[in-house]
């Protein structure tokens, strides 16, 4: 692409074509989705085919894949999206997906040619900013990426869906559409899904889908009356059919921008009606044109093929109709035409610039990104810039100006003799125009938005020029861009909403201009052979290159820095060492800064559990701040080697209050305890804390108490103390309620005075996690005899309820539809319902539940012994196999081994009855099952892995060993080990077969 294309829009195109020669395009957008990346994975680099359009980058290179390939891609990326875990739950998209490929097939039947002799393209190399200037082609790129999303969908790990499909949420059809792209081919089908918020229950098949007929646009749907004809005139009427204003015009148009003044004509000219509060004609029928809105006090008017401005408070003329053409600007400007030429008057008439510009642009206003108070006009050929009073900002002198929306409140870029600089929004040629190219840095793409500082290049290579201030950067690196302000900058203000270290406006150039040379006022990360580094404003080297990445910690001024290698491990570095603040590497790690300390942290993965990380505190001198490593802190285990910002808030203010918090230390020998942390001191022993606390009143330190215990019944005990039952009286917490009803439902406590604690819980104000899990609670215990007479009724209520407050991921929306799917099934309401608790289950299942996939496998299995037809037998034990598969190969933390024992031997079962025989994974599902101690598993294995001649696993030893084991789970041998009982069951066992 040539560089005088550079400022035009890019824009990227899809195209299925053929032998023939005639063209579809099934798309044209301004990016590339990934669904036109999987469509085209294992193309041919080709010419482009895109015919020219005005003002849009013209692409020199295409990919090409045949039809077929195209297709093929897509059962592939269709087979993977059907294994994923979350896939039944959104059952629509499935048929979504099948969509394209229909689309694709109608229209080769269109054409009339077969599928093997079409070829889709796509042409995506316009570039996409101002930066890939002299780069060639970008087709290489999008080849790459294409290739590379196919050979992750044949790599079938659902946890790449992400990388492959920009989609975050499995079950967002806002995701699938903007993240992934399914409104990006030009069909009206597509176009649909984006107007609707969520997946349907089944969704809409290609086939079956009917452009709905769009409705057309009514100007009158704000106004409070609405035009009717009666014998050829029009009037207005009100919303009961009343006249407003009688049927004498021949026509009445709204005015654009007022919903209180319309425009009337009789025969060939124009008035203006005032119709709120009362109908009043303000301008009789004398204006041969409507040219500008009566919103205000002012409007420009045509008359008799003149323009003049009307003072519709006054009604008469403020500029008689004597102009070719006005146009109303802000701050009371007009422009005016004149012949070829263009000027402006203020609204008395006065001249403030003769007609004299063959070109303007509007003078930029208070919407968003917009330059106030000053326009480009061109003069002669060349663009200059002028004020609100016709002021020459810049004269003509520009041979282009760049206009991009994001880029306008902070200035343009211009050229001249062919040599970019830069316009500020006030007008000052900030850069002059000696570069190739010139950036500034756009908000919320860079590390900071970094104003007045502007990215200029030379002959491929970048630097930093400011917009005041005695430093530059030269040209000298493959890239460059600011990180925020150093130690020697102005101290910034705490603000805890700012989004990156610099002042929230204004220059940063001439922020850090009046901070202390002798330190960093500005910390740039640069880029060039050796890797990453940073640098300050004066080139002083903070971090040398190196193959790593580098990122700003906070947004204060910058005194520590994040560096991540290629490997993922992290270490912190201090900006005024200019080195390492940490010994070796990390997980993660982090900056506190309390009143006169700063504490830096660190995060490690080996911990107790495989989901925990630890922690450790160090002081700025890169030594122990508090004795040993902690994998919880304030009563919430550590996860993803971070931080979160709530955890953040709450340590620094219970540490600036000089309050210790509670956290969780590993021990020596590996295990853990619970102990109170504050800096510069020894750790306190929780327990003895919490006792002391307890004994002083603090309810809440018996809830602590309570979910440290070593035993249930020691925890209920205490969280009984918690709500006030035994011992000291108090107002217990929604939680503390929470606590011991849920060890009530786990058998530790009596469940008759269980519901009654849920209304207490319930009218203790719960936040929106605990008011659900304590209506899941209420759910649970009107369906369990034990708590007392069952309540179906109530209990569908409370778990209704469930469903209303928590998000579908939440455990307790998971475990409602588990308890849900029960009510339908064995028609607890009246009705059973066998669909409904299946599809309940499913979703469960989907989700991870684990009694539900044991639930939804018997439901499943009885169904296919059910049926008469073999057909449906078989789909419903394929159904049964899928989601055991899925469960299994995708297990959550902390299921019931019982219940796993359980899908293990249904899985195997499952796999003996299905053609073909899965005898492999049969048996190690079922060996797995039977070394947990699963009687049944054991059997199968000796009767059918081990023992039936259909086996090729056949082996006598084998099922002889678990039929010994077999029989002793049962109570048919004492043990299955030694003793003459087990030949003599062994040899009726043989004999028996």
């Amino acid at each position: 692409m040539h560089a005088p294309d550079a400022h035009l829009a890019s824009a990227t195109w899809l195209y299925l074509g053929g032998p023939s020669g005639a063209l579809h395009c099934l798309a044209r957008r301004d990016n590339v989705s990934p669904l036109w990346c999987l469509l085209l994975a294992g193309a041919a680099e080709v010419a482009a085919i895109t015919t020219p359009e005005p003002d849009t980058q013209l692409p020199r290179r295409g990919l090409r894949v045949g039809a077929l390939r195209a297709l093929h891609n897509w059962r592939l990326f269709c087979d993977f999206i059907a294994v994923h875990p979350q896939y039944h739950r959104v059952p629509a998209l499935s048929i979504y997906l099948s969509a394209v490929a229909e689309w694709i097939e109608q229209l080769a039947a269109e054409v009339g040619q077969s599928l093997d002799a079409l070829w889709l393209q796509g042409d995506w190399d316009a570039l996409s900013g101002p930066f890939d200037e002299h780069e060639s082609s970008r087709i290489a790129f999008w080849r790459w990426s294409a290739d590379s999303r196919l050979a992750l969908v044949q790599g079938g790990d659902p946890l790449q869906l992400h990388e492959i499909t920009q989609v975050v949420d499995f079950e967002s059809l806002q995701d699938w559409v903007r993240g992934f792209g399914l409104n990006s081919l030009e069909h009206p089908y597509f176009h649909s899904l984006a107007q609707e918020e969520a997946f349907e229950a089944q969704g809409t098949p290609f086939a079956d889908f009917q452009q709905a007929e769009a409705l057309p646009f009514d100007p009158w749907c704000e106004h409070n009356f609405r035009p009717r004809e009666q014998a050829g005139l029009f009037g207005l009427v009100d919303d009961d059919g009343a006249w407003h204003e009688p049927p004498q015009w021949q026509e009445i148009r709204p005015d654009a921008g007022s919903l209180v003044r319309v425009w009337v004509r009789r025969d060939a000219l124009w008035g203006l009606l005032q119709i709120e509060p009362t109908a009043e004609l303000l301008f009789a029928p004398q204006f041969d044109a409507v040219v500008d809105s009566a919103a205000g006090e002012l409007c420009v008017a045509s008359l008799n093929g003149r323009q003049g401005l009307l003072d519709i408070a006054l009604r008469h003329w403020r500029l008689p109709p004597e102009h070719e053409e006005l146009r109303r600007e802000c701050s009371g400007l007009l422009r005016v035409r004149q012949g070829e030429r263009l000027g402006y008057l203020d609204e008395d008439g006065q001249v403030l610039c003769a007609p004299r510009y063959q070109q303007t642009r509007p003078f930029g206003g208070s919407q968003l990104f917009e330059a106030q108070g000053v326009a480009w006009v061109v003069e002669a050929g060349r663009w200059g810039l002028i004020d609100t009073g016709c002021r020459e900002l810049q004269p003509c002198q520009f041979e282009r100006v760049e206009f991009r929306e994001e880029h306008d409140q902070r200035g343009w870029r211009v050229w001249r003799d062919g040599h970019q600089g830069w316009v500020n929004a006030a007008g000052v040629l900030v850069v002059p125009c000696q570069w190739d190219e010139v950036d500034c840095f756009e908000p919320y793409q860079h590390a900071c938005a970094a104003e007045g500082i502007y990215r200029v290049q030379r002959a491929g290579r970048h630097g930093l020029l400011p917009s005041r201030g005695d430093w530059c950067i030269p040209c000298e690196y493959e890239d460059i861009e600011p990180l925020g302000v150093g130690p020697g900058a102005p101290p910034l203000p705490e603000d805890a909403l700012r989004q990156a270290a610099e002042p929230e406006q204004g220059d940063l150039a001439v922020y850090i201009a009046d901070g202390d040379t002798g330190q960093s006022r500005l910390l740039i990360r640069v880029r060039n052979a050796q890797g990453e580094g940073v640098i300050d404003e004066a080139g002083r080297q903070i971090v040398p290159p190196a193959a790593w990445r580098i990122a700003a910690i906070g947004n204060q001024n910058l005194r520590w820095l994040r560096l991540e290698d290629e490997q993922s491990h992290y270490q912190l570095w201090c900006v005024e060492r200019c080195a390492p603040a940490l010994p070796g590497w990390h997980a993660g790690v982090d900056v506190l800064d309390l009143p006169g300390q700063t504490l830096l942290l660190s995060f490690a993965e080996s911990a107790p559990r495989d989901s925990d990380c630890s922690l450790e505190f160090w002081t700025t001198e890169g030594v122990p701040a508090l004795a040993g490593r902690f994998i919880g802190l304030l009563g919430e285990v550590l996860y993803d080697c971070r931080l979160r910002n709530d955890q953040r808030e709450l340590l620094l203010t219970h540490w600036r209050r000089g309050e210790p918090v509670e956290a969780c230390e590993i021990l020596a020998d590996g295990g853990t305890r619970a102990v109170f942390i504050q800096p510069g001191q020894a750790p306190l022993v929780a327990n003895e804390e919490w006792q002391r606390r307890y004994r002083q009143g603090d309810l809440n330190a018996a809830l602590a108490l309570s979910r440290h215990c070593e035993t249930r019944a020691q925890a209920y005990q205490w969280a009984r103390r918690a709500c006030g039952l035994d011992e000291l009286a108090g107002q217990a917490s929604a939680a503390t309620w929470l606590q011991l009803i849920e060890l009530s439902l786990q058998g530790a406590g009596d469940l008759y005075e269980a519901r009654d604690w849920v209304e207490r819980g319930l009218a203790a104000m719960p936040e929106l996690d605990e008011r659900a899990r304590l209506w899941l609670c209420a759910g649970r215990l009107w369906l369990n005899p034990a708590a007392g007479r069952v309540d179906a009724e109530r209990a569908h209520q409370a778990l209704e309820c469930v469903q209303r407050f928590s998000d579908q991921q939440d455990a307790e929306h998971i475990e409602s539809r588990y308890y849900l799917g029960h009510y339908w099934y064995e028609g607890l309401g009246g009705t059973v319902d066998r669909n409904q608790a299946r599809e309940l289950w499913r979703s469960a299942a989907a989700d991870g539940h684990a009694p539900a996939c044991e639930a939804l496998l018997r439901l499943l299995i009885d169904d296919a012994h059910a049926q008469v037809n073999s057909d449906a037998a078989g789909q419903c034990l394929e159904e049964a196999l899928y989601h055991a598969r899925q469960f299994l190969a995708h297990p959550q933390h902390g299921v019931a081994s019982t219940t796993l024992m359980a899908i293990r031997y249904q899985l195997g079962e499952l796999l003996l009855v299905c053609e073909p025989v899965a005898w492999e994974e049969a048996e190690k599902v079922l060996h797995q099952a039977a070394e947990a101690g699963h009687a049944q598993a054991m059997g199968l294995l000796a009767e059918k892995i081990y023992r039936d001649r259909a086996s090729p696993l056949k082996r006598a030893g084998a099922a002889t060993h678990w039929a010994w084991r077999y029989a002793a789970a049962q109570g048919l041998l004492a043990t299955a080990d030694k003793g003459w009982r087990r030949w003599l069951f062994a040899l009726v066992w043989w004999l028996r077969g």
